[in-house]
């Protein structure tokens, strides 16, 4: 069993931000924990390679059986996965805004959606699936992902725009988000600024901006249990605690506590799998 990130080989580092590797067994009779999911500031790919997933979205109380490899754009609200005792999937996340280059899609068309990638990738998406699922070990999968995608990007001509890096900008350091100071940067106006960047995320930058600090400051707590919520709040800008509890309830369904307890007794800490703080 396994529950790894693994970083991408140096050709594809531009555009790939790094591989969750996940295989997970459950002894029969054992309980399967839900794997809580809340918004979180990654677009990807997802290969199950064995198991079916299903997923819940508890606010909407619908359910989704999940295709076989799927594309994932920028979640906006919790949901809930549902996973079978034997469980095999490489999650391929993407640095911000480069999915839309690879798709050549703009990203709002898979907001808040996990879409059957063999509806827009063709049964080429699908036969890697397949390979990955007869290969002996951990790191031939990684090598198919790598070697399809390696594929895919490399014919890709299109410049490194400045808009490019301002998702990274904003995922390392959300709350000093500007969206004047970042429009200056690019060379933009602040609109022409906004539209390109929903086209490559799918939502507008101060949106995106929330999503990371949120994200950011469950990060901070799971590596530092000790410290307080109010010191997280404080050290990723939020101006009140408060003002945290805000974004959990809209991002996660919960409050920062409830979803702390919740994201313990997840099915890779269950099996002890966990590495050290949550990856999402």
């Amino acid at each position: 069993m396994i529950y790894k990130t693994i970083q991408p080989g140096a050709n594809l580092k531009a555009y790939i931000k790094d591989y969750l590797l996940l295989h997970f067994e459950f002894k029969n009779g054992d309980p399967i924990p839900i794997k809580p999911y809340p918004a979180c500031p990654k677009q990807g790919i997802i290969f199950y390679i064995k198991g079916s997933v299903v997923s819940s979205n508890p606010s909407a109380n619908t359910f989704e059986k999940r295709a076989k490899t799927v594309i994932f754009g920028q979640p906006l609200n919790r949901q809930n996965l549902h996973l079978p005792a034997n469980y095999i999937a490489i999650s391929v996340r993407f640095r911000p805004g480069a999915l839309f280059k690879f798709l050549g899609i703009p990203m709002t068309e898979f907001l808040n959606k996990n879409i059957d990638a063999e509806l827009v990738l063709g049964r080429e998406i699908t036969q890697v699936n397949d390979h990955m699922e007869n290969v002996e070990s951990y790191e031939e999968m990684v090598s198919v992902v790598e070697t399809y995608l390696w594929e895919r990007i490399r014919p890709i001509k299109e410049r490194i725009h400045p808009v490019d890096k301002i998702g990274e900008l904003i995922f390392e350091n959300p709350q000093h988000f500007s969206l004047d100071e970042f429009a200056r940067e690019a060379c933009l106006s602040s609109s022409q600024l906004e539209r390109r960047f929903v086209q490559q995320i799918g939502v507008p930058p101060k949106f995106f901006a929330r999503v990371c600090r949120f994200y950011q400051a469950f990060v901070i707590k799971e590596r530092t249990p000790s410290l307080k919520w109010r010191d997280v709040a404080f050290e990723t800008g939020y101006t009140d605690y408060q003002h945290l509890v805000r974004d959990f309830k809209e991002f996660s369904g919960s409050t920062p506590k409830m979803l702390f307890e919740e994201e313990h007794h997840s099915p890779e800490r269950f099996l002890g799998l966990n590495p050290g703080f949550t990856v999402y």
